[in-house]
């Protein structure tokens, strides 16, 4: 990506995923935005558990699309109609604890945004992989 200022600041991208419904309930938090870059952590919640004390799929891969919404926007511009055309998710290793979602844009066209996204556990490990491809309006 390019060396430009983002076109929305972790204020912004908090804003934004305040103002959202799903934001608040998951409880995601920005740590960073940069030029196609984003960066969320999910806290641990009990409630997000499956038995056996591991994290449900739907909570790593719902913060990994969100970091992905959150460093599109920071190329384009505030975009709350882009949109999740495809996500393929590799899941790693189990997770437990809290979560850091990383994003990245690797290809933005004019209406097709395309990248990839890692959450990793409390120690560093990566749990999984994900590409996405998103629509813009």
């Amino acid at each position: 990506m390019d060396a430009e200022a983002p076109r929305i600041t972790q204020a912004d991208a908090e804003r934004v995923l305040q103002a959202t419904g799903f934001g608040p309930w998951w409880g995601f938090q920005v740590e960073s935005v940069g030029p196609g870059t984003a960066v969320l952590r999910l806290p641990h919640r009990p409630e997000l558990e499956r038995p056996g004390g591991l994290l449900q799929g739907a909570a790593v891969m719902a913060l990994s699309d969100t970091a992905f919404w959150l460093a599109l926007m920071t190329l384009l511009g505030e975009e709350l109609m882009a949109v999740t055309l495809e996500m393929k998710t590799n899941f790693l290793k189990g997770a437990k604890g809290a979560l850091r979602g990383e994003a990245r844009v690797l290809q933005s066209g004019r209406r097709v945004v395309y990248g990839e996204a890692s959450c990793f556990d409390a120690s560093g490990r990566r749990v999984s992989h994900h590409t996405l491809t998103y629509l813009l309006p």
